[in-house]
């Protein structure tokens, strides 16, 4: 397996998503000869420039031989590289796995004029992007060029030093692969310090507590005083106001003291995600590269992905012909479902449908097409009957809006998940027993009139009831950053009666008991 396919099998299980924009007219391409390096960086020539590069080499070798714990910087260890992950045994320690990654992000850090070269290599991408006949790139590498280059994949591929071409080309995948191989490097290059630090605090396990200490305590103190709690507790007025009290005093803890939500838990530190612009972008170039390649193996390889008019070229290089060395042949066309969707089902991902003729690479350009800055979409959308005069229909929608996304910090708080305070009024003996009373004896004007008090109290549930034709319907909603992140979940139950449904959450209730009110207090425990 050589190092670039190694390589290319990892950012595959670590980034995903993508990035387009063609441009029809002619575009200076550079050279159709390469004979030396110190090529126009804007150029696709440019990247003889890198792989032939000695710190380009040093580097490989170094994160190799770090990796397998050797002092060493053979070849092997650089085709070794990325095949696994490092095995954990008896003899390797967490402690042991952080510093060899840290010193293998120290190494990419040592590297700046490598790294500064990558980066102006992302020029002579982008104008091979713009270029309509983009697939038809290739140019000779010849002279000295010619024989720096062998000698780099004779290393990198672990090959004999006899192994040669008559005559070696760059193409247009050897270019893309290059462009996604080097992103991984610029990225740790520029955030080397603040890597580090979180690698070293997670191995000293030096974690921060998550949850506030303030709602630790207001909920330790509840709990000494009411230590197994159930239902009968609802019909104790001394215990309702308790509850009334210390659910107020939670939700007075962060600024927003009209409502309980994550503020009041969560540290303002947890679940802040960072480097969601870095994700996106990386996962963007990483879905571009493979709906790029797929479209040049189609048109340029033969079945195995060795080019159709015989040229050597760098991917090629060394391969032996009776192996599959295509990067997406093998896969793209595969069925994304491969079992029919069931009756009273569909599937859509921005509007166009996902069935058992949906192949990955049809997801891939959807993805294409969404990724940096527009919308992702996916509608799932089920209906059955639950008996001969009823059904329930569930229709599930997930939208994803990069723009929004494209940010350095995503704070997965600050979200609608919130109750309002006001609910806090439910709580005391004479609304619980009228709303019991209203459940026994099927008073539907008062039942439904407590359930859309609470629905309106949930900033991310909405409910409604028409007693006429018994229908329910049921609205969850998660909306993140103001519409970055939307998902709904819409049930809606026809030709059932609102105690019915109430009857079937109480059977399921009695059957998962463990779901009891004192299980919530566990929830201080996870900050110890």
């Amino acid at each position: 397996m050589k190092i670039f396919k190694s390589f290319w099998i990892v950012l595959i299980i670590f980034f995903v998503f993508i990035f387009g924009c063609v441009n029809t007219n002619p575009i200076d391409l550079g050279p159709s000869e390469i004979s030396d390096t110190g090529n126009d960086p804007e150029s696709p020539a440019y990247a003889i420039d890198i792989v032939t590069d000695d710190d380009f080499v040093d580097l490989i070798n170094q994160i190799a031989s770090t990796s397998n714990g050797e002092n060493t910087t053979s070849s092997k260890n650089s085709k070794d590289l990325l095949k696994t992950p490092i095995p954990l045994t008896e003899n390797v320690s967490y402690k042991n796995e952080y510093d060899q990654l840290i010193k293998i992000f120290d190494a990419i850090s040592s590297k700046e004029k490598l790294i500064n070269k990558m980066k102006q290599f992302r020029k002579a991408v982008n104008n091979l992007l713009k270029y309509e006949n983009r697939y038809e790139y290739y140019a000779e590498v010849t002279g000295n060029a010619k024989n720096k280059l062998e000698t780099t994949l004779r290393q990198l591929k672990d090959l004999d030093s006899s192994a040669s071409s008559t005559n070696l080309y760059i193409d247009f995948r050897d270019v893309m692969v290059l462009n996604l191989l080097i992103e991984p490097f610029i990225f740790v290059h520029d955030n080397h310090d603040k890597l580090v630090k979180i690698i070293r605090d997670s191995s000293e396990n030096n974690i921060e507590p998550i949850i506030r200490e303030e709602f630790t305590n207001l909920v330790s103190t509840f709990e000494a005083s009411y230590s197994n709690i159930d239902f009968s507790y609802f019909s104790n007025p001394t215990f309702l106001n308790d509850l009334k009290n210390t659910l107020d005093k939670i939700s007075d803890i962060s600024e927003d003291k009209n409502y309980l939500d994550l503020n009041d838990i969560f540290v303002p530190e947890a679940f802040v995600l960072n480097w969601v612009d870095d994700a996106i972008n990386l996962s963007d170039l990483l879905i571009k590269t493979i709906v790029e390649i797929n479209e040049y193996e189609i048109r340029k390889t033969d079945e195995n992905g060795f080019r159709k008019d015989g040229k050597t070229t760098i991917w090629t290089f060394g391969e032996n012909k009776a192996d599959n060395i295509s990067i997406t042949l093998e896969w793209y066309n595969t069925p994304l479902i491969e079992e029919d969707i069931p009756k009273g089902a569909s599937i859509t991902l921005n509007d166009k449908e996902v069935n058992t003729s949906t192949t990955a690479i049809d997801v891939l350009k959807i993805l294409d097409s969404a990724l940096p800055d527009n919308t992702l979409t996916l509608n799932i959308n089920f209906a059955t009957p639950i008996n001969l005069e009823s059904t329930a229909t569930i229709n599930y929608s997930l939208k994803l809006d990069f723009e929004k996304l494209n940010t350095s910090a995503l704070d997965l708080k600050n979200c609608n998940l919130k109750i309002n305070d006001g609910i806090l009024d439910i709580l005391n003996v004479a609304s619980i027993t009228e709303l019991t009373m209203a459940i026994n004896t099927q008073n539907v004007d008062i039942l439904n009139s407590y359930l859309t008090f609470i629905s309106k109290n949930l900033e991310f549930v909405s409910f409604s009831y028409d007693s006429d034709s018994n229908t329910t319907t049921i609205n969850f909603e998660y909306n993140l950053e103001n519409g970055a992140v939307i998902e709904t979940l819409d049930i809606k139950f026809e030709g059932i009666t609102i105690y019915e449904l109430i009857n079937m959450s109480l059977s399921f209730q009695n059957n998962n008991s463990y779901l009891n009110p004192q299980s919530l207090l566990l929830l201080k425990k996870i900050n110890h």
